[in-house]
């Protein structure tokens, strides 16, 4: 996964991190490591306002990288700590954030997304969608702390026990999406316009930090304490 970081000019410093290139956008040691030093330009400019994720091609992301995976439990347990510790700092980040959802976003593109503080979605390009009860993965504590902060009622029962893929505009009728837009390029311009009123607001980074770590403290425990549930990997990592 390439991912190149932009911003739009000195009055706005709003930034903006894509997800580059036509593949899947998985995750894995070097492109959470990519994210992580995008985010580190952003956190180190005090004067960036705002952040939008975006991605190019057919997908926001699929998820963990498990081809390279395979069978190897220490490798699981070191991408999804590495994981939980990149949705902790998205879902704590000092400055507001926004996904503009360009193409599918499931199981951690889903949690990459979700873990933003606001959500468009393109209507014409993607579901977003938990697929773990379908790869036979469940979810850790640090994910469904992350997921039920964000998915609430009827839509966290289907979200998480059936796998439902949301369009645009039943993610929008569901909570959880902001705002559905007709194409990828509405979505963008409509990302790109939200976090421009919200870094117009000009919000104290400790300030807004803090609140979010108050609101989200119990998604924010479990991410920390990195448990990865009852089943053994090894157990685990044979029946996939």
């Amino acid at each position: 996964m390439e991912v190149k970081i932009a911003v739009l000019p000195e009055d706005e410093k709003v930034y903006v991190i894509t997800l580059a290139g036509k593949a899947e956008h998985r995750f894995n040691k070097e492109s959470i490591d990519a994210i992580h030093r995008a985010l580190d330009e952003v956190e180190k400019d005090s004067k960036a306002t705002a952040l939008v994720f975006t991605n190019e091609g057919k997908f926001f992301s699929n998820g963990l990288d498990l081809g390279r995976i395979g069978k190897d439990a220490s490798m699981f347990e070191a991408i999804v700590a590495d994981f939980h510790v990149l949705l902790k700092r998205v879902l704590l980040f000092p400055i507001p954030t926004v996904a503009a959802i360009c193409g599918h976003a499931a199981a951690g593109g889903c949690m990459l997304a979700l873990a933003c503080d606001f959500r468009v979605m393109s209507a014409e390009r993607g579901y977003i969608f938990l697929s773990e009860i379908d790869i036979k993965i469940p979810l850790t504590p640090g994910m469904n702390g992350l997921i039920q902060s964000k998915i609430l009622g009827n839509a966290l029962h289907k979200a998480v026990l059936t796998g439902h893929k949301f369009s645009a505009k039943a993610g929008v009728e569901s909570g959880f999406i902001d705002a559905a837009l007709p194409d990828p390029a509405s979505t963008f311009k409509e990302a790109l316009d939200r976090a421009k009123a919200l870094a117009s607001r000009k919000f104290d980074r400790l300030v807004y930090g803090t609140m979010k770590r108050e609101m989200f403290k119990v998604a924010v425990k479990e991410l920390e304490d990195g448990g990865f549930g009852p089943i053994p990997r090894p157990v685990l990592l044979a029946r996939m």
